[in-house]
């Protein structure tokens, strides 16, 4: 089964390059010589690859939320105890967070399997990851 998961997701990626056609070499790379012959080494200019618009982003998205859904939790609670009371926060904010993380592991769920169709670059919940909400939550909550 991991060979499977392994040999799918090694397609999923060179299927993603493949697609990605604003990708292309630069061949303004070193020079070397081979044989006496001077020789150009292409080179791949890391900021022409537009990520944001590849599977991987999809993919990464929902790998990355997958693990840290249940972030989801304590940010409802930070937000809940902020909005209304500490009190509030502990019973309403635990049921909200609960089905907040549920709805966000569902989310990652959909991203990953549907990774290889589009739009790449549009998350179903927003903020597109978790941890973020998680964190911008945490601070308004202590500081």
């Amino acid at each position: 089964m991991r060979k499977n998961i392994l040999i799918v997701l090694i397609l999923a990626f060179v299927l993603s390059l493949m697609l990605s056609n604003n990708a292309q070499a630069d061949f303004e790379g070193e020079d070397y010589i081979e044989m006496g012959a001077i020789q150009r080494i292409p080179v791949v200019n890391a900021d022409k690859i537009p990520y944001n618009e590849s599977p991987l982003n999809k993919l990464d998205r929902g790998i990355i939320n997958g693990v840290t859904f249940w972030t989801e939790l304590p940010a409802e609670v930070a937000k809940v105890s902020k909005e209304q009371n500490p009190a509030m926060g502990v019973t309403v904010g635990v049921v909200q967070g609960t089905i907040t993380s549920v709805v966000r592991a569902g989310t990652a769920i959909f991203d990953t399997v549907t990774f290889l169709i589009p739009p790449y670059n549009k998350s179903v919940m927003k903020p597109e990851y978790a941890l973020n909400r998680a964190d911008d939550k945490m601070k308004e909550l202590f500081w």
